[in-house]
């Protein structure tokens, strides 16, 4: 049975805000956690990083059936093997890129070390000073650190703040290949919906210190490199056939032929026709057969080239029906083989 994260917690913080939320996480892949501004997101992961042991209140937390905090006691927050990747990368002035990595690891094995560097593109930066280094390359450089702690779970909290749309799309899909390769599950605060798509496999809304309920995963298709095309890659989905619909798919992506991806659908850059779109300005129009029409929850789940996706009703077909989906816009989430999408 896959190892979970089981929290409760009924505390006052401040004279305004109440977190006041019980959950039980599936500790695999990637959990999204959602919802406004000043609706607990950071506060959750502090209380279930053990910080803030100051705040009053009800505090359980049980990770992989070791309690943290209950009645038989507190474990402290630097004995919860715990990768924290915060908003400010917060890193070590003094130390190089390399010293930074380094520092604090539990296990200090030279393969582990070498991996995260190449899959994060740190290389030519080991020996450089921290001053130096652009938004995005600090922020790789603390995740690297956090990975190299050999932690049980990674927390990380809204990591790329400050950064611009050019540098947070390049910096999205190294987050996704290094939490893929170390095989670390990970809760991942957030606000921005192009993170989520492409980073989440289920995602938790939280809203004034609450949980709201679990959000429709994203929708995503499977994926995998067939060629080098000089600034990025040629990708084919799984399914597809050669020069039919899906089977050459041009994206600014850093990756190696072989190499599985998933690839994230938008909400808003899918549409469906009954009748063949034309190209347009469509990346890609594939061909989809309802499997299961929408129900009650408002939900509909198709064929698409042997792949099953759920996705919101936005049309009531019957089983069977077969519609074109145009994409306009993908996030590509590179993955290790047996990740799931």
């Amino acid at each position: 049975m896959p190892d979970r994260l089981h929290f409760r917690f009924k505390q006052r913080r401040g004279r305004l805000f109440t977190l006041e939320a019980e959950e039980s996480l599936l500790m695999q892949g990637v959990t999204a956690i959602i919802g406004p501004s000043g609706s607990g997101k950071t506060s959750l992961l502090r209380a279930l990083a053990g910080l803030d042991m100051d705040v009053a209140g009800e505090r359980r937390v049980t990770f992989c059936s070791t309690e943290w905090d209950g009645p038989d006691g507190h474990v402290p927050s630097h004995e919860r093997r715990i990768g924290f990747v915060f908003q400010d990368p917060h890193l070590f002035p003094h130390l190089s890129v390399a010293g930074n990595i380094g520092y604090g690891a539990k296990r200090r094995q030279v393969t582990s070390f070498d991996a995260i560097v190449e899959a994060l593109d740190l290389g030519p930066l080991l020996d450089r000073a921290v001053d130096g280094l652009s938004g995005g390359e600090a922020r790789r450089v603390a995740l690297a650190r956090a990975l190299a702690s050999d932690p049980a779970v990674l927390f990380l909290d809204e990591p790329m703040t400050g950064l611009d749309s050019q540098r947070k799309s390049e910096f999205l899909p190294y987050i996704a290949r290094a939490v893929s390769q170390a095989r670390v599950p990970a809760l991942y605060v957030s606000h921005a919906s192009d993170e989520v798509v492409t980073l989440a496999d289920r995602v938790l809304e939280l809203g004034a210190g609450h949980v709201t309920g679990w959000r429709t995963p994203p929708m995503r298709l499977s994926a995998h490199v067939v060629a080098e095309t000089g600034p990025g890659v040629e990708v084919r989905l799984d399914g597809a056939e050669d020069d039919g619909p899906g089977a050459a798919i041009a994206l600014p992506l850093r990756a190696l032929p072989g190499e599985a991806i998933g690839i994230g659908l938008p909400v808003e850059s899918v549409h469906f026709s009954v009748h063949h779109p034309g190209a347009g300005s469509a990346l890609m129009v594939l061909p989809v057969t309802v499997t299961r029409p929408a129900g009650s929850e408002g939900q509909a789940v198709l064929d698409v080239l042997g792949q099953s996706v759920t996705v919101p009703a936005v049309m009531r077909v019957p089983a069977g029906k077969t519609l074109w989906m145009s994409v306009l816009r993908v996030l590509p989430r590179p993955l290790v083989s047996d990740s799931p999408p």
